[in-house]
């Protein structure tokens, strides 16, 4: 982890700062909630796969920069990207990456239904 929580640092002020029966009491509920805070995001981000490189583009939502006729360009993650779509495509219209070609996706027209 790169920067301590939040709670532990607390918790180290408070053991400082604080007058003696005091201190200890606060330092010690601060700790807990420390060690529980990392516990907790220890576990929610467990399940998680990280999602980098080319796969991560495949169904990705972005935006026509250069309307696609077929050949353009979009933006997507904030990233400008050359793009293909099998039917024209004007600037501004929403479109879902199918697959990633070398440093050309291939994307169509996002429809409006969810």
């Amino acid at each position: 982890m790169s920067t301590p929580p939040m709670f532990l640092l607390l918790a180290l002020f408070l053991l400082l700062f604080l007058p003696w029966p005091w201190s200890l009491g606060a330092a010690l509920v601060s700790g807990i909630l420390g060690v529980v805070e990392v516990l907790y995001w220890q576990g929610r981000m467990r399940g998680r796969r990280v999602e980098t490189g080319v796969e991560g583009l495949v169904g990705s939502v972005g935006t026509v920069a250069e309307p696609l006729a077929p050949l353009g360009q979009v933006r997507i993650h904030g990233e400008l990207w050359e793009a293909r779509s099998a039917e024209e495509v004007p600037a501004g219209s929403q479109v879902r990456v199918l697959a990633v070609n070398g440093l050309r996706l291939d994307v169509e027209e996002k429809s409006e239904s969810p």
